[in-house]
């Protein structure tokens, strides 16, 4: 990445999700914080694993943290919102483990730090679990935003050796995150199903910034926040082919399903991230 005609080559194969995360308001070591094990490279204020997905799991479920061992997946979009939302920010501060699921973030860690990087969607964090459920995934609770997908991997999971009654699921309304009686009663369900994982499939950063919020009723569970990713492991969503993934271009396939939804996010908001890529670079040459 020698100037910004190369982040501009990146952005078309970008998938929005990154924001500038400079401006956290946390101790450095929550902010750059990571499991004690694997590889990790710093960008955007942060620190993201960028070894294997089952390696993360295994090392964050690892941990006893007094709160929600919550696992995040950074996309340019991700990167976007974390410039522009303080309580997203502060939510990815004190996540346990952030990975890199964008392919434009990907190629900036290959620059910044010379090694091999994995990329680590939700998909490949779902990949841990559905077909031999862990340790760590012995009480699952799914909040969805179909309830349709929520019943298709709870069939999953008994199918792999679950008992019905280990798997647990929430349909909230939109707007949930806004309605503390609703969102109070959610995490003691939550809490009271004893759930060991949680699976939010709502979207960012509405599912980040509601863990982080309510951390104290949930306990300790390990959480994924995966999004669409749950519609696409219980089959209500087509994945883009593999090679559109290798070569960045999967959030073409995306946009293609939801134009609408999408045109604003891949179109419009995704440019700020050449300027926040470019700061980014130049704060840790001078550093």
């Amino acid at each position: 990445m020698r100037d910004i005609g190369e982040i501009s080559l990146y952005l078309g194969a970008m998938d929005p999700v990154l924001g500038e995360a400079h401006t956290v308001s946390a101790p450095a070591s929550a902010a750059s914080g990571s499991p004690q094990t694997g590889a990790t490279v710093d960008l955007f204020g942060y620190r993201f694993h960028t070894g294997p997905a089952a390696a993360l799991v295994a090392a964050v479920a690892a941990r006893r943290d007094g709160r929600p061992r919550m696992i995040v997946t950074a996309n340019v979009d991700h990167i976007v919102q974390l410039s522009e939302n303080a309580l997203f920010r502060e939510a990815y501060a004190r996540a346990a483990a952030r990975t890199l699921d964008g392919m434009p973030l990907v190629w900036l860690a290959r620059k910044a730090c010379g090694q091999p990087v994995h990329r680590i969607t939700g998909h490949d964090l779902l990949g841990c679990v559905l077909a031999d459920p862990p340790a760590y995934a012995q009480r699952v609770f799914f909040v969805s935003a179909r309830q349709d997908a929520a019943d298709a991997l709870a069939t999953r999971l008994q199918a792999a050796g679950l008992p019905a009654g280990a798997v647990a699921s929430a349909v909230p309304p939109f707007g949930f995150e806004h309605d503390a009686a609703y969102s109070r009663a959610l995490a003691e369900r939550i809490r009271a199903h004893g759930t060991t994982l949680l699976v939010m499939g709502v979207g960012a950063p509405k599912s980040e910034i509601w863990v982080d919020r309510h951390g104290q009723t949930l306990g300790e569970p390990v959480v994924f926040c995966v999004g669409d990713a749950l519609n696409v492991a219980a089959g209500f969503l087509p994945r883009a082919p593999r090679l559109m993934q290798r070569l960045g271009l999967e959030w073409i396939y995306r946009f293609l399903q939801a134009p609408r939804r999408l045109f604003r996010r891949y179109f419009i908001k995704s440019w700020r991230f050449v300027g926040l890529a470019l700061r980014d670079r130049r704060g840790r040459r001078a550093g």
